[in-house]
This record gives C-alpha cells, sequence and structure tokens, in this order.
C-alpha cells in the first residue's frame, strides 16, 4: 500500500533525494533555499513523498506555475503518483527519463496531450575533465546587466521552446535574470553590447548545474558560449566538486562545444509539455 508524505517527512525526503542528487539537483537546490529564500523571481513548491511498507520509494515536486519534477524507484508508486500529476494539471514534466518516461505514459493514458517533448542528456564535468575556453570581453555580471541578461533569456525563450515573444513576460524575464545574478551568472560582450550568457540555474554541495546558455544568431561560432560556461565552470569548481548541464540529443554543435570542454553524458533527461 502506497501512503503519501509531505513536510511533516522533509527531512526524509530531503535525505532520500540526496541518494540520488544527480537527478534531482533541482528539488535538492529548491530545499536549500526553505523556508527562508532570499533569491528573487521563486516558484512556490510543495512536495509529496510516496511511502511503501514505510519506506520512501518515490517524490513528486510540484511548482506552482505548473512544472512537475518526479522521482521514482518503485512502480507500484506509479499509480498514485498519476492521479496526484492529474489533479495538479502540470503543464511541464520533467526530470530523468526513468521516472518521466512512465509518468508521462500514465499521464498521456488520462487524456493529456504532448505540446512538446525534448530529449536530453545530462552531462558532467569536475576539474580533471574540465577544458578551458578563454575568449576576450568574458566576466562576471553585475546588476547593471539586469535588462540584458532578461532579453538574452527571452530571446533563449523563444528560440528553444518556440514562444512567441509577445507572450513571455518581461516581468518574469526580469526576476529570472535577478535569480541568475543571485547564483552566478557569466556574460560576453561585443561592442559594448552583451551577447552571450551562461548562468547557474541550480546548487547543491555536490554539484551546480549551468543553463541559460544562449549567444545572439550575429554572434555564434566564435566560441562564445564555450567561454561563458568555462569561465562560470572554472568559478563554480573552486567550491564544489560538479558542474553539469542539460544538452538536447538533437543539438550537434552544443554536443560538440560541451564534448570540447571536457563534459560526459551522465544520465538520460526528459522535458515533456502538456495540454
Amino acid at each position: 500500500m502506497i501512503v503519501r508524505v509531505g513536510d511533516e517527512a522533509l527531512t526524509e525526503i530531503r535525505a532520500y533525494l540526496h541518494l540520488h542528487y544527480a537527478e534531482n539537483i533541482y528539488l535538492l537546490s529548491e530545499l536549500r533555499q526553505r523556508p527562508n529564500s532570499s533569491l528573487p523571481g521563486g516558484d512556490p513548491l510543495s512536495l509529496v513523498g510516496y511511502r511503501r511498507n514505510g519506506t520512501l520509494v518515490a517524490v513528486q515536486g510540484f511548482y506552482h506555475l505548473g512544472r512537475c519534477f518526479p522521482f521514482c524507484e518503485d512502480e507500484e508508486a506509479l499509480e498514485s503518483m498519476v492521479y496526484d500529476a492529474r489533479r495538479r494539471r502540470p503543464h511541464w514534466i520533467m526530470g530523468a527519463r526513468r521516472s518521466v518516461d512512465p509518468l508521462l505514459e500514465g499521464m498521456l493514458a488520462e487524456g493529456f496531450h504532448l505540446v512538446y517533448d525534448e530529449l536530453d542528456q545530462v552531462c558532467m564535468a569536475d576539474l580533471s575533465t574540465l577544458v578551458p575556453c578563454v575568449a576576450e570581453g568574458v566576466r562576471p555580471a553585475t546588476e547593471g546587466d539586469i535588462e540584458a541578461i532578461a532579453e538574452l533569456r527571452r530571446a533563449f525563450e523563444h528560440e528553444y521552446f518556440g514562444t512567441p515573444l509577445e507572450q513571455i513576460d518581461r516581468g518574469w524575464c526580469l526576476r529570472i535574470a535577478r535569480r541568475y545574478l543571485a547564483r552566478g551568472v557569466y556574460v560576453a560582450e561585443r561592442d559594448g553590447e552583451i551577447v552571450s550568457m551562461a548562468a547557474v540555474e541550480a546548487a547543491i554541495p555536490e554539484v551546480v548545474q549551468v543553463g541559460a546558455v544562449y549567444t545572439v544568431p550575429e554572434h555564434r561560432g566564435q566560441g562564445l558560449a564555450r567561454a561563458v560556461v568555462s569561465a562560470l565552470c572554472l568559478e563554480q569548481l573552486q567550491q564544489i566538486p560538479q558542474v553539469s548541464l542539460v544538452v538536447r540529443n538533437d543539438n550537434l554543435p552544443a554536443w560538440r562545444a560541451y564534448a570540447a570542454l571536457g563534459f560526459h553524458p551522465h544520465h538520460s533527461y526528459r522535458m515533456s509539455q502538456l495540454a
């Protein structure tokens, strides 16, 4: 029998997720900020744990704005997880494929439809594998870069997910930009204009997740994405042993760039948008 638990079992949930930290970095990073998060741009998170025979076997994290991060090691919990996800109607299901795939199958069987489906790899590097790349104009972002970072995030959202520009809220982009600045972000300048960036999306003591890697089209092919990722990773690896990032399976230029930096595949990842 599956028994649900919530915040009353937060210590147990946290310890369970830490056993599989590379697959649960986003939830663990969020938990590090509770209950007194000072990061701007937050999205309230609720957690549901699933016990079988007194042992935690699965967790789902539901964000207020519609993201769901599942993690499951026991198929007996899937029926309960699908039921809870169906009630909350998430827009996105994201995470390691071994957990996302079966949950997504259950959601589709319940009448949900795929709007967007992306297959990725989480890749890892550390100081022993990282091959630095240097380019002029690469530096840590400052408070004065907030507007430019927000615009790059808006362009990233439009190009990467196909969201029409008029549907991307500028205030949301600014909140995300401030969140990046609080966690860590590097930018590259050309002729006084910020044209490339990479930011820390999530961080726990074991690993930092790098993301939001974006270069404006007219400045691509100059190694700027590699350079901002390299600079950010070198900074983070002074304090944290590993860095990771998510690479779309069909993004061959990104695969080449990250392989050249010394990243290697760790586990399969999936991001699926539902309606």
